[in-house]
């Protein structure tokens, strides 16, 4: 679909309109007026719903010459009594070959089998892109979890929105002045319109500018790959660096597109610029829903019973380890829940080859504090962790120790209090608290 925008001189002439209209900039009627264009089939009311990508938030944008979809500007063209294509800013392109169509790369883009409904998540990142206009946005969480499928489902749904989608891993972590050209030369014609940049800094300014000349949504799997072990969570390793300069370039710089990254952990220049009213967000993935993870457990093949809700509480409805115990479970138990869970065990299996390449990143003072809330016989206080540690750790490194682990996405906030007076306890899920305790017990016992 695409989107347009005023340019200078129309943006004043929308504003000139508006003024001589007598009516309110956020009069409801705009809305109604722009819906009656929009779909002139369906009766339009004050106060709303408005049809389909009209709403306040949009008009807003469009009186303020950001981008909203080519329908939405068409529309609230018209109400205002012009042609739209003399209000639109429509710069010269470098991709004129996809002037009626776009530009799809999925690359190394893994097949996707069944989706298990994320809806409000998806919901919720379609908004941050299509309403507020969010630059970059980082999908966090667990292995196993589920953000490459996420972030697939997520492109799919939303591609037809953008002139260019293209589809990136980091697996084989590539240093950023080879990525940004690969990128660049893989879009047809683009490298004939401009010569390839030379330097980094011109790499970095020159995908910069496509993302402002062209609507484009760029996914790039696997962070992790460029973050640094032995070292608190956001840190990339030597020789990476650079990749912050992109990021803090793509979320601080104003431009169309949107990149969506996915990452175990979340970069340290991300925490600098997201914001609940910023062009840049966080969406943190916890575990499936009860519904969908029961769907889940159905497609693997078990036996449907009472005892999939412990199941399914015990694993947190992380997909990937929902589908290991299922397999096991097939194996084992005939497909039976019940009997699997009476051997009263938390079982990791292969699992423990996602969480290896998770803890082999963690610094030594993050692995004493883990096994620490491991090993307690309940949830612990900041207090309590220091110390079972060390009363020679001080307070501030103790909690900066927890808000990297927290970014990492392996420690559990227990947030229901009795009082206002309760503390703050942590703890584990339970499949990485049985990880934990069997990987470090030789080493802190």
């Amino acid at each position: 679909m695409g989107t347009l925008k005023a340019s200078e001189l129309g943006l004043q002439r929308i504003q000139q309109a508006r003024k001589e209209s007598g009516r309110k900039r956020d009069d409801a009627e705009w809305l109604v007026a722009a819906s009656e264009v929009l779909d002139p089939e369906s009766e339009w009311l004050l106060g709303g719903p408005y049809a389909e990508g009209c709403s306040e938030a949009t008009w807003r944008r469009f009186l303020a010459g950001s981008p909203v979809t080519v329908p939405a500007f068409k529309a609230f063209c018209q109400v205002l009594g012009f042609d739209w294509r003399s209000i639109a800013d429509r710069p010269g392109a470098d991709l004129e070959e996809f002037s009626d169509g776009q530009y799809i790369d999925w690359d190394s883009c893994p097949e996707v089998g069944i989706f298990y409904d994320r809806t409000l998540e998806l919901t919720q990142m379609s908004e941050w892109i299509g309403e507020e206009n969010c630059r970059l946005i980082a999908i966090l969480g667990m292995g196993g979890i589920g953000k490459t499928t996420m972030a697939i489902q997520l492109a799919k749904q939303l591609q037809y929105r953008f002139k260019i989608v293209i589809w990136r891993s980091l697996q084989y972590a590539p240093p950023l002045e080879k990525f940004i050209p690969n990128l660049l030369k893989s879009i047809p014609n683009y490298q004939t319109k401009k010569a390839l940049p030379d330097t980094l800094e011109s790499s970095i300014n020159r995908l910069v500018e496509l993302c402002n000349s062209h609507r484009c949504l760029i996914i790039i799997d696997g962070l992790e790959s460029l973050l640094s072990n032995n070292d608190l969570a956001g840190k990339y390793r030597p020789g990476y660096e650079d990749y912050a300069k992109l990021f803090h370039q793509i979320g601080a710089l104003p431009h169309q597109s949107c990149f969506v990254i996915t990452s175990h952990e979340k970069p340290r220049e991300i925490v600098k610029l997201e914001g609940h009213k910023r062009p840049v967000r966080c969406l943190k993935i916890s575990g499936l829903q009860k519904r969908a993870a029961r769907q889940l457990l159905q497609e693997q093949g078990l036996v449907e019973e009472p005892e999939w809700d412990i199941l399914i509480q015990r694993y947190r409805g992380n997909p990937l380890a929902l589908k290991i115990i299922a397999d096991t479970i097939l194996e084992l138990f005939n497909g039976k829940s019940s009997e699997f869970i009476q051997q009263n065990t938390i079982f990791v299996g292969q699992l423990s080859e996602v969480l290896d390449r998770q803890f082999e990143r963690l610094s030594e003072i993050e692995k004493k504090v883990i096994y620490r809330i491991a090993t307690a016989e309940s949830p612990v206080t900041i207090s309590q962790m220091r110390d079972k540690i060390s009363p020679a750790v001080s307070h501030s490194q103790i909690l900066e120790v927890l808000e990297s682990l927290a970014r990492r996405s392996l420690i559990e906030k227990i947030t229901e209090k009795t009082s206002d007076s309760d503390p703050v306890m942590f703890t584990l899920q339970p499949v990485v608290m049985k990880y934990i305790v069997n990987q470090f017990k030789h080493i802190f016992q």
